[in-house]
C-alpha cells in the first residue's frame, strides 16, 4: 500500500495572529511535506441562494503522522483539502486514513 502514496502533498496548519482590534487574522503555515494517495468518495451539489456549490469528499491515506489533526489541511498541487475526520488505528499502524472535503 505505501507504494500507491504517489502524490506529494503540504500538510498546512492554521495561525491566528491578533490583529489589535480584539479580533483576528488567520494564515495557513506548512508543518510537514508528506506523500500521499487521494481516493474520490462522494459528491454533491449545493444549492444557496446565491450561488451553487459542488462538494467532493475524499479519503486520503498517509504514512501515520502524529501532528495530523482535524481542522488542518493538505494543499496537492493547486488543490486545498479540508481535514474533516483522522481515522488511526494505533501506533503500530503504517498508515491512517484522512477523510477530507476539497475546498472551492
Amino acid at each position: 500500500m505505501i507504494s500507491n502514496l504517489n502524490q506529494r502533498a503540504t500538510l498546512l496548519a492554521p495561525t491566528l495572529t491578533p490583529d489589535g482590534g480584539g479580533g483576528y487574522s488567520e494564515s495557513w503555515n506548512p508543518i510537514a511535506t508528506i506523500w500521499c494517495s487521494i481516493d474520490p468518495q462522494s459528491g454533491d451539489d449545493v444549492f444557496g441562494p446565491d450561488a451553487t456549490e459542488a462538494r467532493v469528499r475524499h479519503r486520503v491515506t498517509i504514512r501515520r503522522l502524529a501532528s495530523v489533526a482535524a481542522g488542518q489541511r493538505l494543499a496537492i498541487g493547486s488543490r486545498t483539502l479540508r481535514i474533516h475526520d483522522v481515522l488511526d488505528t494505533g501506533p503500530g499502524a503504517p498508515l491512517m486514513t484522512l477523510l477530507c472535503e476539497e475546498l472551492p
